[in-house]
């Protein structure tokens, strides 16, 4: 009898969902180690179907290697579901700088601390080989138009590497890959190490400096990008630099750096909790 071809169930990855179903949503899934993409057009499926939509969705070749893409409609004449696949090559991270490479594919999360991020383990640096994890974080674009933000981190840490100011950041362990596509990057987690409060305050500001100094703009300097190690002397560290920017050359750097530097205790004291929550998606299994 002839073997026959072994046929995985989709699961969602990742979604990104128009809860009033007024603007495409799109699904990141992944079957038989294929990872697809499918864009919903608004009014498509019923909104209450839109985070669970597998069972909903017209059939698809998930196991098919040919296409990547997936535009799904409803036609207005007959009212049936359509859909079109594409084989189109999918953006990806172009600043590949580090020697290091992970598949996303073999990242076990084990806690969701974002949309973007998540906890995971890598083998340890000392035995590769054996069964010793490191809990590390890894963060990613799920979706194309999150490449850019993680462009800019990944270029910021870059940058830290080569001025030698990795000390102001967790380490950069290499970056992630989905087929090839660069898509992400793990960093070492920080044990032991607490969000910023108003009595880290000048700790925090010394850290800042030393980050301007390399002609950088955070961009988003609220209280829970800092990490603290108070059992070090307040040593604190920089983390989400999806908004920064290089900006040694322009005329008003000094004029905007020293603008966020002040802006420190004002984010220091706000209680509304801005950049800290996390509510994680919903998902299919």
């Amino acid at each position: 009898m002839a073997e026959q071809e072994c046929v995985t169930s989709p699961r969602i990855l990742s979604m990104d969902v128009d809860p009033e179903n007024e603007v495409e949503s799109e699904y990141r899934i992944e079957a038989g180690g294929n990872v697809k993409y499918i864009t919903v057009e608004p009014g498509a499926l019923h909104t209450d179907h839109l985070s669970l939509p597998l069972s909903h969705l017209p059939t698809l070749p998930y196991n098919d290697v040919s296409w990547t893409r997936a535009h799904v409609w409803r036609d207005a004449q007959s009212g049936e579901l359509q859909s079109r696949l594409s084989d189109r090559r999918l953006a990806g991270v172009e600043n590949v700088w580090h020697h290091k490479s992970f598949d996303v594919l073999t990242l076990q999360r084990t806690k969701q601390l974002s949309t973007a991020a998540f906890e995971t383990s890598i083998p340890g640096p000392q035995s590769p080989s054996s069964s010793e994890k490191v809990e590390v974080i890894a963060k990613i674009a799920s979706f194309e138009w999150e490449i850019p933000r993680i462009e800019r981190e990944t270029r910021v840490y870059q940058i830290l590497h080569e001025r030698q100011a990795e000390d102001l950041t967790p380490r950069f362990l290499g970056h992630i890959h989905e087929h090839g596509r660069p898509m992400g990057f793990l960093l070492e987690k920080m044990q032991g190490r607490t969000h910023a409060s108003i009595e880290d305050l000048q700790d925090c500001e010394s850290t800042l400096k030393r980050f301007h100094a390399l002609g950088l703009i955070h961009g988003d300097v609220n209280r829970f990008n800092f990490l603290v190690d108070r059992d070090v002397g307040g040593s604190v560290r920089l983390i989400d630099f999806e908004n920064s920017e290089e900006v040694a050359a322009e005329e008003d750097v000094e004029q905007r750096q020293s603008a966020e530097l002040h802006s420190l205790r004002a984010e220091f004291v706000e209680e509304s909790g801005r950049g800290g929550g996390f509510r994680p998606a919903s998902s299919e299994r």
